[in-house]
């Protein structure tokens, strides 16, 4: 079965992700950063409804029928580490089932990260055959290449071949990899929404006794920011960077779009971010508490989140990787005890669901047998944990459970580790063995977090801002000047500087902007709603 090209509409499209460091470590737990306007035409993602897993064909969970051709499939996906040297081994291990179950022989393509994004343009741009590749909002992002008509429409094959990976999509994700009602892309398991939270250091809370768990905010802070300030003079109460923002700083109900324009949930209408009193309130605290000196004088030009953390000389910061209720993961991180409570969920926006995919190729000579594969993939977790862990006594051990299909495993790390692709790079996510990369009380909490959190009212839609590219790159800049300045409160006139801000931001041409986020979304709720 060939599946042809789906057109699409340059009207609408896609925004990348600003940065995307979380989702490479999904595999090894991580969160998702803000988004922004992609700089070109892209297809318009569509919120149609999920395929149904009891719609799949019957057949295409049992083994491959002996008469079938035996097929190469390959699979391009982006180097997870640097050190990779067992692929063979490791190919030739999951080839003896992949022969049984879909008559197939795997092979890998990694390429350099350096040299990925332009690898798979050039791929595309020469017509080159090959049949899976990994996709993603950041990285050979799906919008352009369903703009380019480089991926296959998959709803066919899903139907008739994918009924496991049917099963174990969130069906909510499905929104964001549709395009003018096709399926392009199998969008991974991840953690969709990473809770913040807000960190102490342990030996502070215990030594005054403050009840940290009533801190919800930013601005619940002050009386505990006031006694360190007070009796700890070798302590700066609060963390804040030029890059990373103080904990609790968190805006409800307002999904962020592209650089100063966000989508107010409640009023159903794009709003400019300095318009929101929410947002405004969390600034004038931060100025308040800059003036006070919970802040460094110098936080404004400091870029090294991590190693301020590390320190040990702020009582007070945000979480690095998301909020865990027994504050391992920031005393792991930072190196000493800490404890957190939990501020926020992120509302989960169309990004979020795409931060790890994976497509079939247009060019791709059978496609039948790729979907087959990559289905195998998400039913049998040896598979999938082979493929990711690589192969026991060489490249991890198992502590307990062995023998069973969910043992804990201790797998090599730094210079040992000569094998890696993160589970969500090949899907299944939640069907990774309990290991340092993710443990399976730490899986649970993720699966958790998605299922608490707000979904956005505009899943699915994604800001095209090819129209005014050039404004946004004028506001990018204001903004790179400005909020260094706005998000560590270090100005001496809080309402000077908010004015200031706002009138170059509007020379900046944001107002351009809004108008063209919020024409985007009328016509996408007219098409999708």
């Amino acid at each position: 079965m060939r599946v042809g090209k789906v057109k699409v509409d340059s009207k609408l499209g896609v925004i990348l992700s600003a940065s995307m460091v979380a989702l490479a470590i999904s595999g090894c737990s991580g969160k998702n950063n803000e988004s922004e306007a992609s700089p070109s035409p892209s297809g318009t993602a569509s919120s149609s409804a999920s395929p149904s897993a009891s719609a799949a064909s019957p057949e295409a969970s049992k083994a491959a029928d002996p008469s079938e051709k035996f097929v190469d499939v390959s699979w391009y996906i982006r180097k997870p580490i640097d050190t990779i040297k067992d692929q063979d081994a490791i190919e030739a291990e999951v080839n003896k089932g992949l022969k049984e179950t879909v008559n197939a022989n795997l092979h890998i393509h990694f390429i350099d990260a350096a040299s990925w994004e332009d690898k798979m343009k050039l791929m595309s741009a020469s017509g080159d055959e090959y049949d899976l590749v990994f996709t993603s909002n950041w990285t050979n992002p799906i919008d352009l290449n369903v703009q380019k008509g480089a991926f296959l429409p998959l709803d066919d094959l899903l139907k008739q071949y994918g009924q496991d990976i049917l099963a174990k999509v969130d069906e909510r994700a499905w929104k964001a990899v549709t395009y003018n009602g096709k399926i392009m892309a199998i969008p991974s398991q991840s953690p969709f929404s990473t809770p913040g939270g807000i960190v102490f250091k342990k030996d502070l809370v215990t030594k005054y006794n403050f009840d940290y768990t009533k801190v919800h905010k930013l601005q619940e802070l002050e009386p505990y920011l006031e006694m360190i300030k007070k009796n700890e003079p070798e302590i700066t109460p609060l963390l804040v960077t030029k890059t990373v923002n103080a904990p609790g700083d968190y805006v409800f109900d307002n999904t962020n779009i592209t650089k100063g324009i966000r989508y107010d949930e409640l009023a159903g209408k794009a709003v400019m971010e300095l318009d929101i009193p929410a947002f405004l309130d969390n600034y004038r605290t931060m100025n308040d508490y800059y003036k006070k000196g919970y802040v460094a004088k110098d936080a404004a030009i400091k870029t090294d989140f991590i190693a301020e953390a590390k320190s040990g000389k702020y009582a007070v910061m945000r979480d690095s990787g998301g909020y865990t209720a027994d504050g391992s993961k920031s005393t792991a991180l930072f190196g000493y005890p800490t404890v957190e409570s939990l501020a926020y969920y992120p509302t989960i926006a169309t990004p979020n669901m795409v931060g790890a995919a994976t497509a079939i190729s247009v060019t791709s000579k059978n496609p039948e047998r790729a979907m087959q594969l990559l289905n195998q993939v998400w039913k049998d977790k040896k598979l999938s944990n082979t493929l990711a862990y690589g192969l026991e006594g060489k490249n991890y051990t198992v502590k307990s459970g062995a023998g069973t299909d969910s043992p804990s495993i201790e797998a090599k790390s730094g210079a040992e580790q000569t094998w890696a692709i993160w589970h969500n790079w090949l899907g299944p996510l939640w069907d990774q063995w309990d290991s340092g990369w993710n443990s399976t009380a730490s899986l649970e909490q993720m699966q958790k977090n998605n299922m608490e959190a707000k979904t956005s009212s505009i899943l699915g839609f994604l800001f095209n801002g090819e129209a005014v590219k050039t404004e946004i790159a004028q506001v990018s800049a204001v903004y790179s000047e400005l909020w260094p300045i706005m998000q560590t409160g270090s100005m001496p006139d809080f309402d000077k500087f908010l004015a200031d801000m706002k009138q170059r931001l509007n020379e900046a041409g944001l107002d351009k902007v809004l108008a063209e986020v919020q024409k985007q979304i009328d016509a996408w709720k007219a098409q999708n709603q």
